[in-house]
């Protein structure tokens, strides 16, 4: 099957150039290369964005050891570490 595009023709041109300049300016404003990203590009943070992921990464920090604390005290209370001989033979 073939593929087919629009003509854009002088008015089409006039648009698509206007939209490029305004995609570029968007892009200088508010993007930086990243190369590990799929699009290649990633948000640029700013002073305030800074701030917000330094606050998001204490709460992560928070939430994990908190549920690092409740998972070792369930491994404590009710598991028991097994031999290779051991596994996956069920205390009688």
């Amino acid at each position: 099957m073939a593929e087919y595009r629009l003509k854009p023709g002088k008015a089409g041109g006039k648009v698509i150039g206007a939209y490029e300049k305004v995609e570029k300016k968007f892009t200088n404003a508010f993007l930086e290369d990243d190369a590990v990203s799929d699009s290649g590009y990633r948000l640029k943070t700013g002073k305030a964005g800074e701030s917000v992921k330094g606050a998001y990464k204490k709460i992560e920090d928070c939430v994990v050891g908190a549920y690092k604390k409740v998972e070792d005290a369930f491994v404590d209370a009710f598991l028991v570490r097994c031999d290779e001989e051991e596994r996956g033979e069920v205390d009688k």
